[in-house]
């Protein structure tokens, strides 16, 4: 299950990693997760009822900082109202089986990992959507960080942000002026709705140069971030996820200008970019890797 600010994702997987049945659907931004959650395990119980197959274990995701012992979001500036809230007691009705919680860019990183034919050994995963987040591979690893918290670059404050306000509570983050949210309310502001990144997207696919120009210049903004990252990790691939790898050529020319002017030229001297390997269904398998996962000793 890969929950959003605005959508959740479900599914069914078997053990070789092939989805079974799947239900996507749109929320209320802001929705709480004593609203959601009840809804989404339902959409759940409906599809393995109807599959008639054992549940072994739950992958779930979450945009920010989550507390995977605990099993429940710890920083999560997207989805108010949700820290600190348990979620493994939602699935009860459903099974008993674990529930192994991640921060969505963490388990797009792990999608990377899982049905490939060349899996990355080092790598920087970007989930570019309504917010921005990064996902780690090292050695063929996911690396979290001492608190699950690492990658969260959106967070970052630049120059550039000045004292704009974000969502997270403070100012000046590389969100305000690169994240999906913030580049659909510019978008607005120049009189074309934009209620969604999603829209962002669409508009910008379609021709329209004003939307063409906010993702160009968000990937700009966001490579400048990435440079750092590059120089400090050296990857041999950063994989754009989200919903801007849905702009792929466009948003990744921002990103990469950024990065090769700024990163050490032997850190990008092999260094490829590439879209995130199961497209739009990347999240959810993130997820069900990670349960898979938790089944091998």
């Amino acid at each position: 299950m890969a929950v959003g600010r605005s959508r959740s994702q479900a599914a069914v997987f078997d053990l070789a990693g092939r989805e079974l049945a799947g239900d996507t659907r749109d929320h209320e931004v802001g929705i709480s997760a004593e609203v959601l959650m009840p809804e989404v395990v339902e959409r759940m119980t409906k599809m393995v009822t109807s599959i008639d197959l054992p549940v072994l274990a739950i992958g779930m995701s979450l945009p920010g900082v989550v507390n995977p012992d605990l099993g429940m979001s710890i920083d999560t500036p997207a989805m108010g109202g949700w820290d600190g809230v348990q979620l493994a007691p939602y699935f009860t009705a459903l099974t008993d089986a674990p529930l192994i919680l991640a921060h969505d860019a963490h388990a797009l990183a792990r999608s990377e990992l899982f049905n490939s034919d060349h899996p990355v050994r080092n790598a920087l995963v970007v989930k570019a959507s309504t917010g921005l987040g990064m996902g780690i591979i090292v050695d063929g690893k996911v690396v979290t960080g001492a608190l699950g918290a690492a990658g969260e670059i959106g967070h970052t404050r630049i120059d550039a942000a000045g004292d704009r306000p974000c969502r997270c509570g403070s100012t000046g983050c590389l969100e305000t002026v690169a994240a999906g949210w913030a580049l659909a309310q510019r978008l607005t502001d120049s009189g074309v709705p934009a209620g969604h990144v999603r829209d962002l997207v669409a508009a910008a696919n379609d021709g329209d140069a004003v939307a063409r120009g906010l993702l160009r210049e968000g990937g700009r903004q966001l490579g400048e971030v990435v440079a750092a990252a590059v120089n400090l990790l050296n990857p041999e691939v950063v994989v754009i996820g989200g919903d801007m790898a849905g702009a792929f050529d466009l948003y990744t020319a921002g990103v990469r200008e950024s990065v090769y002017a700024r990163a050490n030229p032997i850190a990008t001297r092999e260094l490829t970019f590439m879209a995130q390997l199961h497209g739009d269904s990347s999240g959810l398998v993130g997820c069900a890797a990670m349960a898979i996962e938790s089944l091998t000793p």
